[in-house]
């Protein structure tokens, strides 16, 4: 037998339907804001009105380029001794390097946080450290090692060429080997390091051996720096060997 069925039962059907289909349309709202359950739509990343940051690359990404227009050579490999600051080494840079200014620093010991707390208190400089890299002697800090100058890593002119030297600060890099090279020779041990970086920096910005220049040439003022045993012309033929 056919049983029809009753509009009642019908209706409750329908209803129950829409609830379950559009409930949370049917959740009161909150006072003067939108329903309770209601979200507003996402999009995935980078479409959102609001992108997150982007995630950190991964540690075999290649390293950042500079801004267009900026004409510096492919980033050359990093030697061994150079990968621990590899981070703070390759930089998005935003200046044109020309020179390699190298300086002593005319004291037995030392490392980049003393010379910048120096740099700070005693000469009033903004920035601090001068140079953008100091290379280690052993006494104060490893020897050999290279520490990096928040000069560099802001992209800064440097301090360290003199006053009257205003192209070779701005366009410059300042590096400082700790030790006296006019009384005492040049550590055997601490050549590699400066080595290594002077011939990855002439690489990267076509640096030539005669743009490798001492502090004394360019300060426009009286100076030994960096002494009369730093090893100088070793350095610029071992660059002339490495652009070859």
């Amino acid at each position: 037998m056919n049983v029809r069925p009753r509009p009642g039962r019908l209706a409750f059907a329908v209803v129950a339907f829409y609830a379950i289909i559009y409930g949370f349309a049917l959740t009161p709202r909150a006072a003067g804001g939108r329903s309770r359950a209601w979200k507003p739509p996402t999009l995935p990343w980078p479409f959102d009105r609001h992108p997150k940051p982007r995630p950190p690359a991964d540690s075999g990404a290649p390293p950042l380029q500079p801004l267009p227009g900026v004409p510096f050579a492919a980033i050359p490999p990093l030697p061994e001794s150079l990968v621990p600051i590899e981070g703070q080494l390759v930089r998005p840079e935003t200046r044109e390097w020309l020179y390699i200014v190298v300086h002593h620093s005319a004291g037995a010991h030392g490392n980049a946080a003393e010379f910048d707390k120096y740099h700070r208190e005693e000469k009033g400089w903004e920035h601090g450290l001068g140079y953008h890299f100091v290379v280690g002697n052993g006494n104060g800090s490893p020897v050999g090692a290279v520490e990096v100058g928040g000069r560099w890593i802001e992209q800064l002119q440097g301090a360290h060429a003199g006053a009257k030297a205003t192209k070779y600060n701005q366009h410059g890099i300042g590096i400082c080997v700790v030790g006296n090279y006019q009384e005492v020779e040049f550590p055997e041990e601490v050549y590699p390091g400066l080595r290594d970086l002077v011939v990855w920096l002439a690489k990267r910005y076509s640096i030539t051996p005669d743009r490798i220049l001492p502090h004394g040439e360019v300060r426009g003022e009286p100076t030994e720096c960096p002494g009369k045993n730093f090893p100088l012309e070793r350095l610029r033929e071992d660059v002339r060997q490495a652009l070859k």
